[in-house]
């Protein structure tokens, strides 16, 4: 179910943003004009990622500095599948990015 959880405009600003939705903790983050969301916790400490230096399309830990694509939430340091983080495909419509989340 697409769900409001930001305007366009605020994410430019931001650059990324963080909303809890239900047990939902969801990072939003722009990567090359590209709009995305994922798990915005840590699979590996549960810190809060959105926190954490985003480059090259990727977002470091900000406890361990492990390292995640922002576009498929894959783990890169390792083969390592289990910490992939989970993403929700996104649209934007009239500059407000719903986000496709579970039902609760």
């Amino acid at each position: 179910m697409f769900r409001p959880l930001a305007r366009l405009d605020e994410l430019l600003t931001e650059g990324v943003l963080f909303r809890v939705v239900g047990e939902l903790w969801v990072g939003i983050f722009e990567v090359d004009g590209q709009v995305y969301a994922i798990d915005a916790r840590c699979s590996h400490a549960g810190a809060l990622l959105t926190r954490g230096q985003v480059c090259d399309g990727a977002v470091i830990c900000p406890i361990h500095h492990w390292r995640f694509r922002i576009c498929d939430g894959r783990y890169l340091d390792q083969n390592l599948p289990r910490h992939d983080l989970r993403t929700f495909v996104v649209q934007i419509i009239d500059d407000q990015i719903e986000v496709d989340l579970p039902e609760f």
